[in-house]
């Protein structure tokens, strides 16, 4: 039944939220399990993009979304906020960064937006709708 499908062996419930957990036991909500773009016909799990971002050492958090796009159906973009003190990544140096780190090509983003800060929602999970409203 979809009420036993949605706990898993151990009878935790699947909330399809992806999380971290800190050194002190916390929590951070990272995204969602089927966040994806598809671009043409590939599906990109955003999860994977969204923490080989954050890797840069430029970048103190970021987000990555699906905009439609014409040509592809969806294009990806990256939304980062950059370490104080630290010079903005450009599109082709976070390119060459994911390529260091073996992301299919596809996947690679094809816009790059700076922000101050990404918006939240009350939950604290990064509002991803705003920024597809924003960038869009």
């Amino acid at each position: 039944s979809l009420d036993a499908e949605a706990f898993d062996e151990e009878d935790f419930l699947r909330t399809g939220d992806l999380g971290v957990v800190d050194a002190g036991g916390y929590v951070r909500i990272t995204g969602r399990l089927k966040d994806v773009v598809i671009r043409k016909g590939e599906n990109i799990g955003t999860a994977e993009v969204e923490e080989l971002v954050r890797g840069h050492p430029a970048v103190a958090d970021a987000a990555v979304i699906g905009l439609p796009d014409e040509r592809t159906g969806e294009r990806v973009c990256a939304v980062v906020e950059v370490v104080p003190g630290s010079p903005a990544p450009t599109l082709s140096s976070l390119g060459e960064f994911l390529e260091g780190r073996g992301l299919r090509t596809i996947a690679w983003p094809e816009q790059l937006e700076v922000v101050a800060a990404l918006p939240r929602t009350v939950a604290g999970k990064i509002d991803k709708r705003e920024l597809a409203d924003r960038f869009g």
